[in-house]
């Protein structure tokens, strides 16, 4: 048996610091700040290149395509970053809705 059962619809997005960017918050562990989150990237928008001190983060493309240091993903595209690798930067041309996770509490250090 699940131990969280959720209506996503029903989720809001929430703005990110990012123009163009939204998350909405699918769930959190609070021991160990693990989440799964998803993310809504609107046409156009980006991040800069960045990585994650302590957090192994997946992404899966559910919707319209990620751009990820000059590649392109769509749909059904699984990418994993492990904690202090460098990733990024990310776009997308049309929008994209993305599904990712993190093992641990995510903080978001920029890379030169």
């Amino acid at each position: 048996m699940y131990h969280t059962n959720l209506d996503t619809s029903a989720v809001q997005w929430s703005p990110m610091d990012a123009r163009g960017i939204s998350m909405k918050m699918l769930y959190r562990d609070a021991a160990s700040g693990a989440m799964t989150a998803m993310t809504r990237m609107a046409a156009g928008s980006a991040l800069p290149a960045h990585r994650h001190s302590a957090a192994d983060q997946t992404v899966f493309v559910l919707e319209g395509d990620l751009i990820d240091a000059g590649a392109t993903y769509g749909p059904g595209s699984f990418l994993v970053a492990k904690a202090g690798s460098p990733h990024g930067p990310h776009g997308t041309a049309g929008g994209c809705v993305l599904l990712t996770t993190y093992s641990a509490t995510p903080d978001f250090v920029m890379v030169e």
